[in-house]
Formats: structure tokens, sequence, C-alpha cells
């Protein structure tokens, strides 16, 4: 039996408590009969609030919960844990973690979802919440030498603190950015904000809805994790250097 540790990238209190009790169901719902998830909350209050927000993150307001993040990747190795994969598609304490030299796995899953795209051989979209993610998702795939795949930046345009009330209108938008992916040349929505799926909708239904291939992101960071576990293998050297 594998166990890997999950974590909401915010500590107990930021998000609702109805919005987190969700969001940890939701990570501990992908178990198998193969692998245990625990789902935890961030060891501490980081100052950055994933709830609500307006869009990407600004200057080194993350720098805090990387740490934290951090902190708990190490606790998860302590205590036995096979994998530690943070939620959230900012991969928040991954690189951190793997600085700090934890040697479980530590999976993000953005990470996960352009590395997914790139074996299925697709380019890509990205779908946030609000606009202005576009230039971290390049960012991201360009580090892992995939920028070339990344083709379209598409938004809800509505934060998800807003998402319960309004889910048939997140529904509507979401069908309207496949189609603004698909005219840019998109080949499958990749990269999904975890608001949108799997926290309001799986990935089987938002493909069904637009008739559009959709990445599910937390099951590509499981994937991966248990790849790596049963594999034996360090971690990507495009991510991190040979003495890491």
């Amino acid at each position: 039996m594998m166990r890997v540790m999950c974590m909401l990238p915010a500590g107990e209190g930021v998000y609702p408590e109805v919005a987190a009790k969700r969001r940890l169901e939701v990570m501990e719902s992908y178990a198998t009969p193969d692998i245990e998830i625990t789902a935890e909350y961030m060891p501490g209050v980081s100052g950055f609030s994933p709830w609500g927000g307006k869009g990407g993150p600004e200057g080194n307001i993350l720098t805090p919960a990387n740490s934290l993040a951090a902190d708990l990747a190490q606790k998860a190795e302590r205590e036995g844990y096979d994998a530690f994969c943070p939620y959230g598609m900012l991969d928040i304490g991954v690189k951190e973690a793997r600085r700090r030299g934890v040697k479980i796995p530590v999976v993000g899953q953005s990470e996960a979802a352009i590395l997914h795209c790139a074996m299925l051989g697709r380019r890509f979209a990205s779908c946030s919440y609000m606009p202005g993610i576009g230039d971290l998702v390049r960012s991201e795939a360009a580090a892992l030498g995939l920028e070339h795949l990344y083709v379209a930046d598409t938004a809800i345009g509505i934060p998800n603190s807003e998402y319960p009330e309004r889910r048939q209108e997140v529904l509507e938008n979401f069908v309207r950015c496949t189609r603004e992916a698909r005219e840019q040349g998109a080949e499958i929505m990749g990269w999904i904000a975890m608001s949108i799926c799997p926290g309001e909708f799986p990935a089987k239904e938002l493909s069904a809805a637009s008739g559009f291939p959709v990445l599910d992101a937390l099951a590509g960071q499981i994937a991966m994790a248990s790849w790596f576990h049963r594999t034996g293998l360090p971690f990507s050297l495009l991510r991190t250097g040979r003495n890491a």
C-alpha cells in the first residue's frame, strides 16, 4: 500500500469551513485499493489566500507558503509517507521541498498536468479563475522544455469564492473557454485551476459538456507520484540538479 499525503494550500481558517471540507474530501476521494491518501491543512497561515483571488500571485507572497508546505513534506517523509502532493496548480512547496532534500516524491499538479500533455503529444490550453495566469503557466512549461505545447490562456472570469452559487454560469463559461482554446490551436484543456476541476466539476462532466478533452490534474499528480514511487527514480533532472 502506497501512502500519499496531500495538502490544502492554506492553513486552517483561510478557506470557509464548507469549502475546506469539500477540498479535503475531494483529495481523499482519489484513494484506490493500492493508494491511501491523507489530506492535511497547510501547517500555518502563510498570508496567501487561494480563496476569492482576482488573478495570479504577485511578488514574494508565496515564499512563506512554500516554506510551510516544505515543512509538511519533511514531516510526511519522517512519518513514513511515500509521496507528498500539494493541492492546487501553483505547486506550492514543491521546489522548496526538493531543495531541502526531501527524498520521497514531491509532485505538483501544474508540473504533472504539463508533463501529461507532453506524454499525450498534444497542444494544450489553461483555464484559470480570472485572467492573468498565462505568464505563470508559460514559465512552468518553458522550465520543462515544453513551452511550444502551451497555445491558449483562458479564464472563467468569476472568483472561485462565487462558484457554489454560480455553478451553472461557471460551466457555461468553461464551455466558452474550450471554444477559445480550440480556436487558438489547443487539443486539450490540460491546465485547469482546481476549484473548477475537480473542485466543482469532474473532468468527465466538463468534457461531456464542452465536447473537448479535459485533463484531471489531481489524477495526473497522484499517478506521477505513484510512478516515481514504484520505479524508485529520483526527481527529473529537468527540474533539479544531480547533486540536489
